[in-house]
């Protein structure tokens, strides 16, 4: 597949154009089946690449600027140039560049967001005047001039270098800076925000998934269109570059093995990508156009979301509070089996954080609940029995010392340690019985 994609690479490059310097603008143009290169001293159409066109007119004087600084934009089939920061705005008609507004440089929105929508054309955002700009300013085909629309909502504080997208009425926007008017620090924007372009209302959506690396963290230019009303995004030092479906709220990433992503500025053209490549050893420009059927099919990792919303967020809230009580009831299921288990050693028995010492009779009793759970009153009176003291003697310290022994391991471990009651087979002997919560193990070393 990597073969067959190289080849078709190769058989375009061979009818594309190719010129000298860096200083042109790749436009659309009026129909699907071509696109234009623009230069100072002439165009080329696509349709034709060795031709170099000359201009009907002389390029206005006002343009003063590389043509690679201006921003394109398709409306009503026709081309608009806008100049950097705004203000000065150019139309490319029947082979010609001439001026349409009445306006002046602006200089107050250089890098922002120049597009079109229905009836008219806007630029959103940018920088200028040391401060970042979340405006919007539409041109006024009637007198020439540009003016403020007015926003509502949760408006962003500035956007610089942000990523676009247009679907139906909304304009997306996120992964922009912002600065602070008085340092200059950079500030990047965790979320996506919507703008209604019937209301004008700003909405902020979500955070954005952490997969994009913010604009001010990655190497080269980063490149946005819109492709069958989905939005790719590429970086022009990365091979890698993303799709994301903002119906669904979806993102995928792709590796890029025929190159486009080392092309400069780039537009789209129906279902492919029209970008410009600098020979390293010539220095000579190449134009080539990609098809994005052949790069979608290296996808690299499964769909994950492009942003958690409110919707998503509760998700997660209702997913980590289950967790959280299930972690919770097996803790205390843990701990009521491990905190109730206690060890038994020569002169101490411990357990649930707390210690208590023992005497020898002490331990000889409990060592007995540390084998069975169990023990007849007769086991128990063996530990007492002595050859030179009656059977009496034995039982009253017998019964003085489980007696004390309960009352001193209630006392410190809160709880009740050992019941003394008949035998279910016979009524005349009695047993002793460990608490059914509780579990005493021998410690090993002694």
């Amino acid at each position: 597949m990597r073969f067959l994609i190289l080849i078709l690479f190769f058989i375009s490059f061979l009818s594309a154009q190719e010129f000298e310097g860096d200083d042109f603008l790749i436009v659309e143009g009026e129909s699907l089946k071509y696109y234009y290169v623009l230069k100072k001293e002439g165009y080329y159409i696509s349709d034709k690449p060795e031709k170099l066109n000359l201009y009907k007119k002389s390029i206005p004087e006002s343009l003063n600027v590389s043509l690679s600084t201006l921003t394109s934009v398709t409306h009503n089939s026709k081309t608009y140039l806008l100049y950097p920061g705004g203000g000065l705005l150019y139309s490319f008609i029947d082979g010609a560049i001439e001026r349409i507004d009445r306006s002046f440089p602006h200089r107050n929105q250089y890098g922002g967001y120049f597009f079109s929508y229905k009836n008219n054309l806007y630029l959103i955002g940018g920088y200028g005047f040391w401060q970042t700009k979340s405006i919007i300013t539409k041109f006024n085909f009637n007198n020439g001039d540009w003016e403020i629309i007015n926003t509502t909502g949760q408006l962003p504080k500035g956007l610089d270098k942000g990523t676009y997208f247009i679907n139906n009425d909304n304009l997306y926007v996120f992964d922009f800076l912002s600065r602070n008017t008085n340092n200059q620090k950079e500030k990047t924007e965790d979320n996506l925000y919507v703008l209604n372009l019937k209301t004008f209302s700003w909405k902020r959506l979500g955070v954005v998934n952490d997969i994009i690396k913010p604009v001010n963290q990655v190497k080269g230019s980063k490149r946005f269109f819109n492709i069958d009303g989905k939005l790719l995004i590429s970086y022009s030092e990365s091979p890698e570059f993303f799709m994301a479906d903002l119906k669904t709220n979806v993102i995928q990433n792709f590796r890029d093995d025929a190159l486009f992503y080392k092309s400069g500025r780039a537009i789209v053209k129906g279902n492919s990508l029209v970008g410009a490549i600098k020979n390293p050893v010539t220095g000579l420009i190449t134009v080539e156009s990609f098809t994005l059927n052949n790069v979608l099919s290296n996808k690299l990792d499964k769909e994950l979301y492009l942003y958690r919303g409110s919707k998503e967020f509760f998700i997660y809230i209702f997913l980590s509070f289950t967790f959280l009580l299930f972690l919770i009831l097996i803790l205390t299921i843990y701990y009521r089996r491990v905190g109730q288990t206690y060890l038994l050693e020569k002169d101490s028995l411990s357990g649930s954080g707390k210690s208590i010492g023992l005497m020898k009779d002490e331990y000889d009793i409990l060592k007995l609940f540390s084998e069975k759970r169990s023990v007849s009153n007769s086991l128990i009176m063996e530990i007492f029995l002595e050859e030179n003291k009656t059977k009496d003697f034995a039982v009253k310290k017998k019964n003085k010392t489980v007696l004390d022994l309960e009352k001193k391991l209630s006392l410190v471990f809160k709880k009740s340690f050992l019941e003394k009651r008949k035998s279910s087979s016979d009524s005349r002997e009695l047993n002793y019985f460990l608490n059914k919560k509780i579990k005493i193990i021998e410690d090993s070393n002694d």
